[in-house]
């Protein structure tokens, strides 16, 4: 059940149709039991007359008869639906579970009139009619205020406030000091790094003073070091420390050998958002108590590097009955990690339930005594319904190949490195999002690489290295859940680049380019050429040949162009190709671009 504030005009109208003599405000709820839903009038009812509004969408709706509903026998209100039981094409059902309303009219059995007839704009009925509308639509606000402060997603400024007490938080203030700390390694990590927020520091020296981060942080793979935005855990003029004085990492991270505040702390001058307070307070609940899904990821994800979208919870209460099925991805866990993580399942699952993991091959938690070394017959193993493979992680290496086209067709070399540079940054950044089971988003990709600085269009494929013949230009679907797809075989190329083609043309002159100052003519043939072609080579798709350089001048009535010769020049590489009407491959990646034409010889007439 929920609440939402209905408008000022609603109001009205259910006064004024009271007043007058109509129904207002027939309760009905919306559920399948309840159907259908009959009018019930002490007189006939004016079909025009009916007007239906609720909930929909969480949200208030005024239903459109004969899109969302149609008037049956009766009447009754009878919600428009497919022959599958789905709402009609372009209809709107209320939310299920929740009340809607019909106001109408109908006919007096008894053939009078009620008292109060003048629903006009300035009568008196409408004057008080209106008025106390207002005061019902004023309450109405503050009603769904209070429905929506009282949960932590809705919940706003105070009454944010007093949600989070009840799991022991409070929203810092500009009392709580803030700052900036480095994590950091001696030398390039090998894999990403993963701190997460709320990981606690301290200062070394006596009394220590405590923070926590405020954000998550990844150390990517071949870096050094990583920043992230750190707050104190008291308030008060004690946060603010010197620099270089903050560097005790309360639980060790792997990978992680050291801490420290480049600058010192000082008061933020804001107090903690919103969003950043209910963030807070959602770890705090998901992490406070146990024997619970979300109990286990959060302590889970507690191990460095481990993200909530790499680990995957299912269970099945039919077919398997107290049995969680847990799977891990997370490339390069060791055996210290791996048994940290059975660890903290042990500790968190409930009581009776079997988490079956994919952690294998590790040592057993607890105390454990020598055996005899015997294996007693079981006789045959008994005969499951489980799914073979079902907890192994599989990672799918996805290919990439990306063509960027830059935005200036100068670029240098060094301008070209940097580029390809952030294109394989973005590509990083693309699959360390993807999670267990994770849709990998054709146009997520193409809009990060557009997005770059310098990119004017882009060609990707995207397909797995398992199935080469898959389509390369759309999203890839994971055809098992516990498939994590990976960076595979990456390749970005780099387009445009610029092919400098200086031309030579054999021409006659004919009709009236044969007529008057040959010269002038020639000259006038010569440009119209070189216009031509610097048009049409934007259209080449095919290499580079005088033949094909022929094809893409077009026909005149004052000349006839009898030969094409050209020579090359890569500008980017300073190469110039002195034989002449050599044939060019074109890859795609070229743009060419006609620099001159001249003319072999005195045009003939």
């Amino acid at each position: 059940m929920s609440y939402v504030a209905e408008p000022y005009a609603q109001f009205v109208d259910d006064l004024l149709t009271s007043l007058t003599g109509g129904a207002s405000r027939q309760r009905f709820v919306f559920l399948q039991e309840n159907r259908p839903f009959q009018i019930s009038a002490p007189g006939a009812v004016i079909p025009r007359t009916v007007r239906v509004f609720g909930q929909a969408r969480q949200a208030f709706f005024a239903f459109r008869p004969d899109v969302d509903y149609e008037l049956g026998d009766g009447p009754s209100i009878t919600w428009l639906e497919r022959p599958d039981g789905t709402p009609a094409p372009d209809a709107i059902w209320p939310d299920e579970g929740t009340p809607f309303f019909a106001n109408f009219e109908f006919v007096d059995p008894a053939g009078g009139l009620p008292l109060l007839t003048d629903r006009n704009v300035g009568s008196v009925t409408r004057l008080f009619a209106e008025s106390f509308a207002r005061e019902y639509a004023v309450l109405s606000r503050q009603l769904e205020a209070v429905y929506r402060g009282a949960y932590l997603a809705t919940a706003t400024g105070r009454d944010l406030d007093a949600v989070v007490k009840l799991v022991g938080q409070e929203r810092r203030r500009s009392t709580f000091a803030s700052g900036t700390v480095i994590f950091s390694r001696p030398s390039p990590a090998q894999a990403d790094i993963f701190v997460p927020a709320g990981t606690r520091l301290s200062t070394s020296e006596p009394p220590p003073v405590v923070f926590e981060t405020t954000e998550d942080a990844t150390l990517r793979r071949g870096d050094l070091t990583v920043s992230a935005q750190i707050s104190a855990i008291e308030p008060g003029s004690s946060g603010v420390v010197a620099g270089g004085v903050i560097r005790v990492i309360h639980r060790p991270i792997l990978g992680i050998t050291s801490v420290s505040n480049p600058q010192p702390t000082r008061f933020s001058g804001s107090d903690e958002s919103d969003d950043a307070l209910r963030e807070r307070a959602r770890r705090a609940l998901e992490g406070g108590g146990r024997a619970t899904t979300g109990a286990l990821v959060s302590a889970l994800t507690t191990i460095p590097g481990l993200r909530e979208k790499d680990i995957r919870l299912s269970e099945d209460h039919i077919a398997h009955p107290g049995v969680l099925h847990l799977n891990i991805a997370m490339e390069g866990m060791d055996e210290a990690t791996a048994s940290r993580a059975v660890g903290l399942i042990e500790d968190t699952r409930p009581v009776g339930v079997r988490v079956i993991h994919n952690l294998d091959g590790l040592p057993v938690i607890g105390e454990s005594t020598p055996g005899t070394g015997e294996v007693p017959d079981e006789g045959e193993a008994p005969v499951t319904d489980a799914v073979a493979g079902e907890d192994d992680v599989e990672f799918v290496p996805i290919t990439v190949n990306a063509t960027l086209v830059p935005t200036t067709l100068t670029l240098t070399s060094d301008e070209r490195r940097d580029l390809e540079t952030r294109a394989g940054e973005v590509i990083d950044a693309f699959f360390d999002e993807a999670g267990l089971g994770t849709i990998l988003v054709y146009n997520r990709l193409v809009a990060g690489l557009l997005s770059l600085d310098g990119v004017l269009d882009v060609a990707l494929e995207l397909f797995p290295e398992s199935d080469p013949g898959a389509s390369r230009r759309k999203n890839v679907f994971p055809k098992d859940p516990n498939a994590k797809p990976v960076s595979g075989t990456v390749t970005i190329e780099i387009g445009g680049r610029l092919v400098l083609v200086d031309v030579t043309a054999a021409i006659t002159l004919k009709g009236l380019g044969g007529l008057g100052d040959p010269a002038t003519n020639a000259a006038a043939a010569r440009d119209e050429i070189e216009t031509n072609l610097r048009q049409q080579v934007k259209l080449l798709d095919e290499d580079l040949t005088p033949q094909a350089l022929l094809a893409r001048v077009g026909a005149s009535e004052n000349y006839t162009v009898d030969a094409l010769n050209y020579e090359v020049n890569y500008v980017e590489a300073g190469v110039r190709i002195r034989k002449r009407d050599l044939t060019v491959p074109l890859t795609g990646l070229e743009r060419i671009w006609i620099g001159s034409v001249t003319l072999a010889e005195e045009p003939t007439s």
